[in-house]
């Protein structure tokens, strides 16, 4: 096998010599002759601007006119700058062209004999434009920048930014911000207008310096990606206190409501809430960001501030500010009705699990009273989505009912127990694995938050079925050694 590839190799060779022989001996009499070179930049002809790439985003092309159209092109990569250049080259007549992500490329042809200087004008399919960064409370970058689409044949375009310690960031190094990488991206995908102009905010690591560059591709322009001019940010120390805390009250009951944030996650540590419970208490919560934050036993139908406060992982603090926190009256539906036949909220954290087990139980509950049939139907763990289809809207649970409860039973695949703080009576509550046409035998998720069930005064049994992944060191680890756990 060897021998016959030594003769595949030596009759290739062969074949590629005869095409050079039509030049005679001029390769052998050049070939220590390396005296020619070039170099040059890409100009947009429509702006004049150097032409930004990136790493093996752009090629340079040079065919040696000697050996005429049959000879291969040599081909170089273009820096991420937009500079290209070669001090090492045959003197000879050349055809020097670029490619990559342009509409238009003109077209040089020109001796090589010495060290040349020759610039390639081009026209981009996108041009982008890096218009402003703002440095804010040390670590947040708000950009703004532009696109325009040159290429008239285009459809659509992905646009959007790219960033990271390492100079000139390119798509291909780059990773998407929820993965782990020295190299970041943001790109709106399938974008009609011709122009356009983004504001984004990013979050930096303090201390470090960051490149930053806009970068766009169209429709047709395969792998090719055009990209602005590169800019540099220097992160500082975190000012924490500048960070606007901004909130809005999640879904809400008549004592809870779930509190969502938004502020660099990368940076705060914790979250601290404070407030006065309706029993005088005083409490104070500390939540990880990136994680569900709430408030429980609040008076009804009021207005109650709560604290805020962010902490850094450095222990460094924010500054205590006040949110004011809306609670609905008991007379309210637990669940809204709406006009498209669905609830706005079902019920607090929607919780699939949970809201199942809540429509099987209150169906049974209002069955005998309404529908007998509702109590032995199998849809019934269906209510509350179906309440306006065969169930009158003035049937569905108020805040007062969700008290009334003081035993409660959650069935299949329960994410999280959120959805039991509005339930400030329950002394008992069961976990069972699915049934009814519902999660049919999957249980609880192991790694539930139990640390809500500390909201509930006066909670003190938890029965747990056959099946379910939990035992009585998970809820001692929680905190909730004082509950008596019961293992079926």
């Amino acid at each position: 096998m060897m021998k016959m590839n030594y003769i595949y190799t030596s009759i290739s060779l062969l074949c590629l010599l005869s095409v050079f022989s039509f030049s005679g001996c001029e390769l052998d009499d050049r070939m220590d002759d390396l005296t020619g070179g070039y170099e040059g930049i890409l100009i947009d002809k429509l702006t004049g601007d150097t032409v930004s790439t990136e790493y093996y985003g752009a090629k340079i092309k040079l065919l040696d006119m000697a050996y005429g159209e049959v000879a291969q092109p040599l081909v170089y990569n273009i820096l991420p700058s937009g500079e290209y250049k070669n001090t090492k080259v045959y003197p000879s007549k050349y055809k020097i062209w670029a490619e990559g992500p342009f509409y238009q490329q003109d077209t040089i042809f020109g001796d090589i004999k010495q060290m040349k200087n020759m610039n390639l004008t081009v026209t981009p399919n996108i041009s982008l434009t890096i218009e402003k960064i703002e440095l804010k409370f040390g670590i947040a970058a708000e950009v703004t920048y532009a696109y325009e689409v040159y290429n008239p044949y285009a459809t659509s375009s992905d646009i959007g930014i790219v960033y990271g310690t390492d100079r000139y960031p390119g798509f291909r190094t780059a990773m998407n911000e929820t993965e782990s990488a020295k190299t970041y991206k943001r790109i709106t995908t399938g974008l009609t207008a011709k122009t356009g102009t983004f504001t984004e905010t990013i979050y930096l690591e303090p201390h470090t310096v960051y490149y930053l560059r806009a970068l766009g591709k169209t429709n047709n322009s395969g792998d090719y990606w055009n990209y602005s001019k590169q800019h540099v940010i220097s992160a500082s120390d975190v000012d924490i206190s500048g960070i606007p805390l901004a909130m809005k009250q999640g879904v809400t009951s008549a004592t809870s409501a779930v509190l969502q944030w938004t502020f660099p996650e990368s940076i705060v540590d914790k979250i601290k809430v404070s407030y006065t419970d309706k029993d005088g208490t005083t409490v104070t919560d500390l939540f990880a960001p990136g994680k569900s934050s709430y408030i429980a036993n609040l008076p009804y139908n009021s207005t109650t501030a709560v604290s805020v406060e962010l902490l850094t992982k450095t222990g460094e603090s924010s500054g205590v500010k006040t949110i004011q926190i809306v609670t609905n009256a008991l007379s309210d539906y637990y669940v809204k009705a709406t006009q498209l036949g669905r609830p706005e909220n079902v019920p607090l954290f929607n919780d699939r699990a949970f809201k199942m087990s809540l429509s099987k139980s209150y169906a049974e509950i209002k069955g005998p009273s309404v529908d007998p049939g509702w109590v032995t139907s199998p849809f019934r763990v269906e209510f509350i989505d179906w309440w306006n289809s065969w169930a009158d809207p003035t049937n569905m649970p108020k805040n007062q009912d969700i008290e009334n409860y003081t035993a409660f039973t959650l069935y299949g695949e329960t994410k999280s127990l959120l959805d039991l703080l509005p339930f400030t009576n329950l002394e008992t509550l069961t976990i069972r694995r699915g049934e009814d046409l519902f999660d049919t035998g999957l249980a609880i998720d192991p790694q539930v938050d139990l640390t809500v069930l500390k909201k509930l005064k006066k909670l003190s049994t938890v029965e747990i079925g056959p099946g379910v992944p939990l035992t009585e060191s998970d809820f001692n680890d929680a905190g909730l050694a004082h509950l008596t756990i019961i293992k079926h």
